[in-house]
């Protein structure tokens, strides 16, 4: 090897090394669904104010991701964050998901989740920022 470098990488150099590990992972096991990442997405209106919503995605394998679930505070705890959830359970089960999993931080929504079936997985510790992030999953089997 002559000239070894590392160096910052561009953005096609990144585009580059997704395409050719997409490639790798097709090969050596083909996607269960059409396309890698299939979104699901929700929003709660109410009197035309947007108060909610959550974003998910079943990804290659059929495997349910929660992105994103958000309740405007001046809403929470009237079960609206409930309803999102399970609508969007209820979908990406309904494609096929039989694992839909999420990541959250301590201040954020653990118990939240722990309350609507999901169980921990793993955690992890940023002692420098005073935080800690949790790693939840649930089976629909």
């Amino acid at each position: 090897m002559k000239n070894r470098t590392i160096r910052p990488a561009l953005s096609k150099e990144i585009n580059e090394i997704e395409t050719r590990l997409d490639a790798f992972n097709l090969k050596a096991k083909p996607l269960l669904q059409e396309k890698a990442f299939i979104p699901f997405n929700f929003t709660l209106i109410i009197d035309d104010q947007l108060v909610g919503g959550v974003s998910s995605y079943a990804s290659l394998y059929k495997i349910g991701y929660i992105d994103t679930l958000w309740v405007d505070e001046a809403f929470r705890g009237q079960g609206f964050g409930k309803d999102l959830l399970l609508k969007v359970e209820d979908a990406l089960t309904n494609y096929g998901c039989q694992v839909v999993h999420l990541e959250t931080f301590d201040f954020q929504g653990p118990t939240f989740y722990e309350k609507c079936g999901y169980s921990l997985f793993g955690q992890l510790d940023y002692p420098h920022a005073d935080l800690t992030e949790y790693f939840y999953a649930k089976t629909f089997i």
